[in-house]
């Protein structure tokens, strides 16, 4: 068992050996230089004294040597691990090897500014997990592994061809090709149901795509492990970074199929309106519309990306998420219509024109008090004004808190705020008794706020000691007992102002 251990082992060593020798073989390497100019970071060492030759040469016969800066005065030779950042620099000459044959060298991936943290430590992971010693490497040569799996590809078989890829980056992790293919037959798999694939398989198409990018080095491989990326965000419902993973891969290749997912994806989860609402119970009604991002703060005037009714609003309130359409009337309908190049806070606009056709209902019944007859004179006529709006009779109710139940009223927190049923059940049941109930008639105008005075010398001619709740609400009043109603409190003394005049 030892010796087809050893075996085993030698022949996965031999076939390392062997694609590599391969690969170098078939991309024959050579220096594009770039006058005037430095790759910035990634130092592997440097030269002292050297021509620009000596440097070019230097690094093609080094495997680890990607890219150098050339300083043509001190004749100093910085050789580069990598390559990234071209900057400015008078006097040096930067260098960067590229293969003759296949695509253009692009350098180092860049960070993903967008991509979390924790998800990049789940890549390693998901690479840690292929590459661990336990992890049962395969007996099949790399051929073969990536023959049946591209086979299993083509009959539909995407669960078998995830196994073939992973088993051969369990040979070669650092193979970015592999890495592609793991992460688009991944994305093919279909979910099979009561098992952990719904939220496994998305985690795996991001783990592999984001290996992949950062392994592949041409625009064409970059782009796909990017669009890869974006797909297996999408399915993770990290929508806004599955934006930004599609806009990075058309920067590099304007691939129509790419296209077509990222305006699919913008159109569902994009800069958009996702909901309004009318607010049609306050005396100047208005209709606003609720975005899915922030808008900008300060610099913008939204009004110029707003029309009512194809006509320039009376004003526009823009805050947080959403814009607020002012002015409109009462039982009327509009089409209000928000421009597309709406910009919100993270530079993304609305791409095509959302018109919102909504009618303005009349306000709804409604009763409140003023809330400043807290106290009633005792000699004058007395009466507590009501304001109603669209009601033509309001419910009245009266009760009297004696004062033996005044210590019990203090403790409690129902006193002097407005009161639901249950509270009301429970002043009139242990605190108090009814005096008086009846309707009192308002004389309406539509969407109108109303005063009428509820005349309390004729609700309660004798009276007693003791602390007075009115209630009021419309006539035909369907709310349930958690609602709130209209309540004032209030005692009729002369105690006080007397008291105060002395």
């Amino acid at each position: 068992m030892a010796m087809r251990a050893a075996r085993g082992l030698s022949f996965l060593i031999l076939l390392f050996f062997a694609l590599s020798g391969a690969a170098q073989a078939a991309e024959p390497r050579r220096i594009v230089t770039t006058d005037n100019s430095d790759y910035f970071g990634f130092d592997l060492r440097s030269d002292q004294n050297v021509s620009l030759d000596q440097c070019k040469t230097t690094c093609l016969g080094d495997p680890a040597c990607r890219a150098f800066t050339y300083n043509t005065k001190a004749k100093w030779c910085f050789l580069k691990s990598d390559y990234n950042q071209l900057k400015p620099f008078s006097g040096a000459v930067a260098g960067k090897v590229a293969n003759v044959d296949g695509d253009t060298d692009i350098g180092a991936a860049p960070p993903l500014a967008f991509f979390p943290n924790w998800m990049a430590d789940q890549a390693q992971q998901f690479r840690n997990k292929l590459t661990d010693p336990a992890y049962d490497k395969p007996t099949e040569g790399l051929a073969a592994l990536q023959a049946a799996a591209e086979q299993a590809a083509l009959t539909g078989d995407h669960r078998l061809a995830v196994q073939k890829y992973q088993a051969a980056l369990s040979v070669l992790p650092d193979d970015g090709a592999l890495w592609l293919a793991l992460a688009r037959e991944t994305l093919g798999v279909q979910p099979a149901s009561n098992t952990s694939d719904p939220s496994t398989l998305p985690a795996n198409v991001t783990s592999a795509a984001f290996n992949a990018y950062k392994l592949v080095r041409t625009a064409k491989t970059r782009a796909e492990a990017l669009a890869l990326l974006a797909a297996g965000l999408d399915k993770r419902d990290l929508f806004r970074p599955a934006i930004q993973a599609y806009e990075a891969s058309l920067a590099l290749v304007n691939s129509p199929a790419v296209q077509a997912d990222y305006a699919d994806l913008k159109a569902r989860k994009g800069f958009r309106v996702i909901d309004h609402s009318v607010d049609a119970d306050s005396s100047s009604p208005r209709i606003c519309a609720q975005f899915s991002e922030d808008l900008v703060k300060t610099g913008v005037d939204y009004s110029q990306f707003v029309t009512v009714d194809n006509a320039a609003p009376k004003a526009v309130e823009a805050k947080d998420k959403q814009i607020c359409v002012e002015g409109l009337e009462h039982g009327q309908h509009y089409d209000v219509t928000f421009r597309a190049g709406l910009p919100a806070a993270i530079g993304e606009t609305i791409a095509a024109p959302v018109v919102l056709s909504i009618y303005v209902q009349d306000r709804a019944p409604s009763a409140r008090f003023t809330g400043d007859s807290f106290v009633l004179p005792a000699g004058a006529r007395r009466g507590i004004p009501v304001v109603t709006v669209n009601m033509s009779a309001a419910k009245m109710k009266l009760y009297r808190i004696g004062d033996r139940s005044l210590a019990q009223l203090l403790s409690g927190y129902q006193f002097l705020h407005q009161l639901d049923g249950y509270d009301i059940s429970t002043i009139s049941d242990q605190m108090g008794e009814p005096v008086w109930e009846g309707t009192l008639d308002i004389a309406n105008d539509l969407n109108k706020e109303v005063t009428t005075s509820f005349p309390v010398d004729e609700a309660i001619p004798q009276r007693k000691p003791g602390v007075y709740v009115l209630t009021a609400q419309p006539v035909d009043d369907k709310s349930d007992d958690y609602g709130s109603r209209a309540t004032q409190w209030f005692v009729v003394s002369d105690i006080g102002l007397s008291t105060y005049t002395g």
